[in-house]
């Protein structure tokens, strides 16, 4: 797996620790996608903290295991380079975009990833996107570029309720081998932000500090390292 402007995935982020609360269709759609069948372009879209991002990292994880090659381009990151830096990337399987909506206003971005578009396709490759909106309202000027990008299902990731995120924060402590419980998650939802990249560097020290502390994860605790490790 090579990735342009050193840049690295996360490993973290898998098909196994996603949640997806009633959507077992588009964890199956990913997942077949991921492993060279099924649909061979796809679009997901939603509002931050929806886990688009977190798909995008767990297809690449998925793509190794199936003996494809991927390539991850975080358009966020991306955007201030050349758009040279895409030459050559049609000669992955995969190819997947995160954050289209930061080319709505760089025509020279929209014309190169349509390029690249029409580059995969012809070599049988296969294209996953990401943005805040779906196509016809990201609001790209290249309309082309739109059509495209609505060839393939259309996927709409809804951001999760605090009683999902509740079960999100209970889940990622149970793959480290803690356990917070209802009491002890919701009192993190009320009293820190929701944000999931946040709450997950929260979890982070809290698994650090027990270890160190040797104590359970209760609502003191979980108050103490707030105010110890979080606090302005």
């Amino acid at each position: 797996m090579q990735l342009p402007l050193a840049i690295q995935l996360n490993t973290n982020l898998s098909f196994e620790n996603f949640f997806c609360p009633g959507d077992s269709f588009l964890l199956t759609a990913l997942k077949q996608f991921a492993s060279g069948a099924g649909e061979s372009v796809l679009y997901l879209w939603g509002a931050k903290n929806s886990g688009k991002t977190h798909m995008l990292h767990a297809v690449c994880q998925h793509v190794t295991s199936a003996q494809l090659s991927v390539n991850y381009l975080p358009l966020a990151e991306m955007v201030e380079y050349p758009v040279d830096v895409l030459a050559g990337l049609d000669e992955y399987n995969i190819v997947c975009v995160d954050d289209l909506q930061a080319i709505v206003d760089r025509q020279d971005w929209q014309q190169a990833i349509f390029n690249l578009y029409n580059r995969v396709r012809e070599r049988n490759g296969r294209m996953l996107f990401t943005a805040n909106a779906n196509p016809k309202e990201l609001g790209l000027s290249l309309k082309d570029l739109v059509s495209r990008l609505e060839w393939g299902p259309v996927f709409h990731l809804h951001e999760l309720n605090d009683e999902h995120k509740m079960q999100v924060l209970q889940q990622r402590a149970r793959l480290r081998g803690l356990e917070i419980n209802d009491s002890a998650a919701d009192f993190v939802l009320k009293h820190f932000t929701r944000d999931f990249g946040a709450l997950f560097r929260l979890l982070n020290q809290l698994d650090r500090q027990s270890l160190i502390r040797k104590r359970k994860i209760t609502i003191p605790f979980i108050k103490d390292v707030i105010e110890q490790d979080f606090s302005d």
